[in-house]
């Protein structure tokens, strides 16, 4: 019991640092307020926003590495919905709404439409005008 514990503490601390370093970097302050699209495709490829103890199974890692991105698409969803774009009127389920965000991320990364040091919540926000567009 203590152990599971243990492990819930340091992932609550491990999420409220992740919180603070999706925007680090160098650069000015505005600079670090971004996420660029390199790093939302690491997020879905397991790698976490902080590093992890080895102790860490890579099934955690790679949850954890999922709850980051699912919180950070979920804060440019809610940003605009239902003003630019009406992603809840679609009836979907939030994963389906992401995995075909991260889809059409990943198709304009792959054809070269737009640079990997992109920033993701502005490529985000143009993938949601078109594919939810409220009516």
């Amino acid at each position: 019991m203590q152990i599971r514990l243990v492990v819930l503490s340091v992932s609550l601390l491990g999420a409220l640092i992740s919180c603070t370093a999706f925007g680090t970097g160098q650069g000015n302050a505005k600079d670090n307020a971004r996420v660029p699209l390199d790093r939302l495709q690491a997020l879905s490829n397991g790698q976490p926003v902080t590093p992890l103890p080895p102790s860490f199974s890579a099934q955690a890692t790679k949850g954890i590495a999922n709850d980051q991105l699912a919180m950070y698409l979920a804060g440019v969803i809610d940003s605009g919905e239902g003003q630019s774009w009406c992603v809840a009127a679609s009836g979907l389920p939030p994963h389906e709404v992401n995995q075909q965000l991260l889809a059409e991320l990943q198709r304009d990364l792959q054809q070269q439409k737009v640079a990997a040091n992109a920033n993701s919540a502005v490529q985000l926000a143009s993938k949601l005008k078109v594919l939810f567009p409220c009516k």
